[in-house]
């Protein structure tokens, strides 16, 4: 069945002039999402030892009009590999004038395998990741190679900051069209209470300043918060995320929304972590 909605030329320039590669930016899980902040261990590869899980992550998100997308990463030691894919269904590209016939209908596809691996030295941590990204458009595909840096330093067993580029790299063209990677420099200070954590990050990107709040209930259920800082004319836009995960044994069962006053409605996030 044909999905219906009208989609803006701006919301979709990726597919229509310029490529950015959006799944680079797009939460993994439940975690992810809810705080507001990139946590993933391939983008940012330090995690993987400064916050150290042994974990098979699961996770599908839905969003409007048919738009879905899945995550599969694994972490051992002081290595993540993960895989992505972002997939809408049928869509057609109106504009903001009525008709009866769209001017295109079309489907779109973003997939990639990314990989990462981190080193430690006392309160210093290193880390690099790599991701093979490939997307589809309207009548052309591209792939891109993908590199994230990070380096991090525990000030004491409360505060931590780390940093880095993310993203960068080299890309594919789309035939006429350009390709390019959402590179950025990023900086993050976590602060851990136990129970509670607080997370903040500045970034070169779109939205350049978010921040995450994670409370422990009982040591199986945990609250999440997060907002983001977008510049934007004539205002500043702040998008809230928010989310839970609950544990049992091995599992825990997380859900997420994210950014609940989007324009096109918020991203729902269902995730299973199994730790082994």
């Amino acid at each position: 069945m044909t999905r219906h909605i009208i989609i803006l030329l701006t919301i979709f320039s990726i597919t229509l002039s310029q490529s950015s590669f959006d799944i680079l930016n797009t939460p993994t899980d439940t975690r992810d999402a809810a705080l507001g902040i990139n946590l993933n261990p391939t983008v940012k590869p330090t995690r993987i030892l400064t916050h150290p899980e042994h974990v098979v992550t699961l996770s599908v998100w839905n969003w409007v009009a048919d738009i879905q997308g899945a995550y599969i990463g694994i972490g051992l030691n002081n290595v993540h590999v993960s895989i992505q894919a972002l997939h809408s269904g049928e869509l057609e590209y109106r504009n903001d004038i009525p008709s009866e016939d769209p001017i295109s209908t079309f489907e779109y596809t973003l997939f990639n395998m990314g990989g990462a691996y981190a080193q430690q030295w006392k309160q210093f941590t290193l880390g690099l990741g790599t991701e093979l990204v490939y997307e589809r458009t309207l009548n052309a595909s591209s792939t891109g190679l993908s590199f994230n840096l990070a380096a991090a330093y525990a000030i004491n067993e409360n505060f931590q900051l780390s940093g880095g580029f993310r993203h960068f790299g080299i890309t594919g063209k789309l035939v006429e069209e350009s390709t390019t990677l959402p590179t950025e420099v990023w900086a993050e200070v976590d602060a851990d209470y136990g129970q509670l954590a607080i997370l903040t990050e500045i970034n070169t990107g779109s939205i350049p300043l978010a921040a995450g709040l994670s409370y422990s209930l009982l040591d199986n259920f945990e609250l999440l918060g997060g907002i983001q800082i977008e510049p934007a004319d004539p205002s500043i836009n702040f998008h809230p995320s928010g989310g839970f995960t609950a544990a049992w044994t091995n599992f825990t069962l997380g859900y997420t929304i994210y950014q609940m006053d989007h324009n096109l409605g918020p991203r729902h996030f269902i995730t299973l972590y199994w730790s082994y």
